[in-house]
């Protein structure tokens, strides 16, 4: 709380805050920070538990930091912490009005499929939670926002715009044809939003 305080001070929304509704061109539409974490469900193929998607991460030395620095406190463990946020965030979903358009804005993609070009893809399993795959066809959505995964791009969903902004590490724009451009339009939406993917 004392970091969203820190947040609210500097007039930055957080997920803890009200959703704010834009107004401008192709509004109105409500945006709907969201904070969900992951929960192992983007398993690596082969892997029926979350035990045996470790172990693989384990043994090939692909490890995501947040196994030894991120602390699900108050809850036992970061799936509970993940479970909980979603309900919560459920919750709000279902009293906000249907007909007003969302554009979700949230760390990790909402559907497992953009980490199919990870280049390691045991890296999939610290990336989201399949308790999210159907949000943007159950919620009249407008565009999904992330970024986690460092792969600039703009893909398409069951006919829904998904926008990865991720600035990345100066380490991986040596990767790419040059350092992030311009910040990317969401609202309203661009009449050509295709964004040719890099890897």
């Amino acid at each position: 709380m004392a970091l969203v305080e820190l947040c609210r001070s500097l007039g930055i929304l957080t997920p803890e805050d009200p959703y704010p509704v834009w107004n401008g061109p192709g509004g109105p539409v409500t945006i709907a920070p969201v904070f969900l974490l992951y929960d192992y469900t983007f398993r690596p193929d082969g892997a029926l538990t979350k035990e045996d998607g470790l172990k693989l991460a384990y043994e090939k030395g692909i490890i995501c930091r947040d196994e030894a620095l991120l602390h699900p406190d108050p809850h036992a463990t970061v799936e509970q912490w993940c479970w909980a946020r979603i309900e919560a965030t459920e919750g709000r979903l279902a009293a906000h009005d249907p007909a007003l358009p969302i554009v979700f804005v949230t760390h990790y993609p909402l559907v497992r499929a953009p980490t199919r070009v990870l280049r390691y893809p045991l890296f999939a399993q610290w990336c989201g939670t399949t308790r999210t795959a159907d949000w943007h066809l159950r919620f009249n959505t407008a565009a999904v926002v992330y970024g986690h995964l460092h792969i600039p791009r703009v893909t398409w969903y069951d006919g829904v715009r998904f926008e990865e902004v991720s600035l990345g590490y100066p380490r991986e724009w040596r990767r790419r044809d040059g350092p992030p451009g311009v910040p990317r339009q969401i609202l309203p939406e661009p009449e050509t939003p295709e964004v040719t993917p890099r890897p």
